[in-house]
């Protein structure tokens, strides 16, 4: 089910790797001594800037001065980061524990059979075996949406998913595919929360059982948004959608990030309210709960490199110290622009994710390693050749 994890490198990094682990280096100490305060961005529709209660907006985070020493000294460590991970691996020889977000586009794109060849080939190639696809989101009036748009209900767009689900299993029914299906706590930002409705839940279980009894998905990943703190209608939720598609499904939840954990020193941000995180009790009833927890590393608000890669580190070192269960854990990091507060598209590359990663896997023993799954890329168009090379050359070969 996991990954064996290499704790040290025994060979060294490619030619070509060496070149991307140099290019990654300059750009660390650019990015060091040129310290601004930056501009962010948003991830794929998330919640993050959810109830007014949740965040206290600033249209953008002051500069903070820094000493140029302590600036190049952050770009050597992080660089470092990246470096300390690499190893000449047969990537031929590792599971399918990798997973990749695949968005409406994709599935009510009306994709030609070359262009899901390639897909699919990529993705094999690469070690992915899983794939988040985009269903549906749950509307205000408690219709599920269908369509490239979102426009029609899912009943009109039913055909489609089932005929894209049936197409990528007859080329390779050996990847799981997970539907993504977005759910919003909130109907409004006054009083509209409505995830304590139990009507609400059976609509999301039957939706949920229609999906993998009727279309063929393998099973499902819960969006549900904004969920700044524990929630108790969360865990109830999970729970009667496992009682609709029973033990063999998975349920897969996407979890909401800490974004003020009080565990590590970070850079203060005034646009995010104190307290924004989730409990440890909770996160351990989230991990009992479902069969796999996907961590958002991204739409952190993170305007320093160093700090991007520690709060990574942090999440990873955090979920697996929790783990009790045989719940996989799977690391989903960034590839998309689309500036905003929350996401600096400088900061919170593929690149600073993987080094967060293997950061956290390095505070980690060797028998807690192998916990962490895999990684699941979130990308709002196709990978280029270049994405998949950093990916390889720092997740794969490392």
């Amino acid at each position: 089910m996991s990954m064996t994890r290499d704790p040290a490198p025994e060979n060294p990094p490619s030619g070509r790797g060496l070149r991307a682990i140099l290019v990654s280096v300059a750009s660390f100490a650019s990015s060091f001594l040129s310290q601004a305060g930056g501009e962010s961005a948003e991830r794929h529709g998330s919640g993050h800037l959810g109830p007014q209660r949740a965040l206290r907006l600033s249209a953008m985070l002051a500069p903070r001065n820094r000493l140029r020493v302590g600036a190049l000294a952050g770009a050597v460590l992080a660089a470092g980061l990246i470096i300390g991970a690499l190893t000449n691996r047969d990537t031929k020889q590792l599971p399918l524990n990798n997973a990749i977000w695949l968005d409406r586009a994709w599935v009510y794109g009306d994709l030609d059979d070359a262009r899901l060849d390639a897909l699919i080939s990529q993705l094999t190639d690469h070690r992915i075996g899983k794939a988040y696809t985009y269903v549906s989101s749950l509307g205000i009036d408690g219709r599920w949406s269908g369509s490239a748009q979102g426009a029609t209900g899912f009943m009109n767009s039913r055909a489609t998913v089932s005929a894209f689900v049936e197409s990528f299993k007859q080329r390779n029914d050996q990847m799981q595919l997970l539907a993504w299906i977005e759910i919003w706590t909130h109907l409004d930002n006054v009083d509209g929360y409505r995830l304590d409705d139990n009507n609400l839940h059976q609509n999301i279980a039957d939706f949920a059982r229609l999906l993998v009894d009727q279309l063929g998905f393998d099973g499902v990943l819960l969006d549900v948004k904004p969920m700044f703190a524990g929630n108790d209608d969360f865990i109830r939720l999970i729970r009667r959608i496992r009682a609709a598609i029973g033990v063999e499904k998975s349920i897969a939840v996407a979890v909401t990030a800490d974004l003020t954990p009080n565990d590590i020193r970070l850079q203060d941000i005034p646009a995010i309210a104190p307290g924004t995180m989730w409990s440890s009790n909770f996160k351990q009833r989230v991990l009992v709960s479902a069969d796999e927890v996907v961590l958002l590393m991204y739409q952190s608000y993170r305007q320093d490199t160093l700090d991007y890669i520690n709060w990574i580190a942090y999440h990873v070192e955090t979920y697996v110290n929790l783990l009790e269960t045989n719940t996989e854990i799977l690391v989903s990091i960034p590839n998309y622009g689309g500036a905003s507060n929350a996401h600096n598209p400088d900061i919170e590359t593929m690149t600073n994710a993987l080094a967060g990663v293997n950061e956290g896997l390095r505070r980690l023993d060797e028998e807690s390693r192998p916990l962490v799954t895999g990684i699941a890329i979130y990308s709002d168009e196709p990978l280029s050749q270049a994405d998949w090379t950093v990916f390889r050359e720092l997740w794969l070969q490392r």
